[in-house]
């Protein structure tokens, strides 16, 4: 339910938006670009949005056939009350807008010949990583307790093709557990180039 536009509130409003100048609408601008940047979207439509929050302050404030938000009396006590408020309304917008297909980010299909993992290693370079899957597996091996053991091999099985550790049986702790340990054992080998 909507509040009723009363002339304490049509006042309050009015002197509200007198207090303004161009600092705050450049920070709420700023607001704008850094929370559509934060959800993806483009950050260009800051300035629109800070616009559009105006404009909406404006007809609750002004008209009582506002759609839409109207400030409440409590949101009108003060510049810093109100601009508040219009963050609201900004962060409302962009809410509503990333709903919106056409502002939404848009897949791009993956194309097989830009994809760096599809060229073939040179022999060098597969000699390279086989001797560091071995020297890797081999001290995971050494240093894990039996039980993580077929993770561990689970892993070693799909390594070159993925550097996801699978979760077999279930033990999710044991897949964070080896993950830790194989960390430690890529910093003691040099780390991945």
């Amino acid at each position: 339910m909507q509040n009723p536009l009363t002339e304490e509130i049509r006042a309050a409003g009015k002197a509200c938006l007198d207090e303004l100048d161009r600092l705050d609408i450049a920070a709420l601008t700023q607001f704008a670009e850094r929370t559509l940047a934060a959800t993806g979207l483009p950050p260009s439509f800051g300035e629109d949005l800070a616009a559009q929050a105006l404009a909406v302050y404006v007809r609750g404030v002004e008209s009582d056939q506002a759609d839409g938000r109207r400030p409440r009396l409590e949101d009108l006590k003060n510049k810093q009350s109100s601009l508040n408020w219009l963050r609201g309304v900004i962060a409302s917008l962009i809410e509503a807008m990333s709903r919106k297909r056409q502002y939404r980010a848009q897949h791009q299909p993956w194309e097989e010949t830009l994809g760096v993992a599809q060229t073939e290693p040179t022999p060098a370079q597969g000699a390279e990583l086989r001797d560091m899957q071995r020297a890797l597996f081999g001290r995971l091996r050494e240093r894990s307790p039996r039980m993580h053991q077929p993770t561990i091999d689970a892993w070693e099985a799909v390594f070159p093709a993925s550097d996801q550790v699978p979760d077999v049986k279930g033990r999710r702790k044991y897949v964070h557990m080896v993950r830790k340990l194989a960390r430690q054992v890529v910093v003691e080998l040099g780390g991945i180039r």
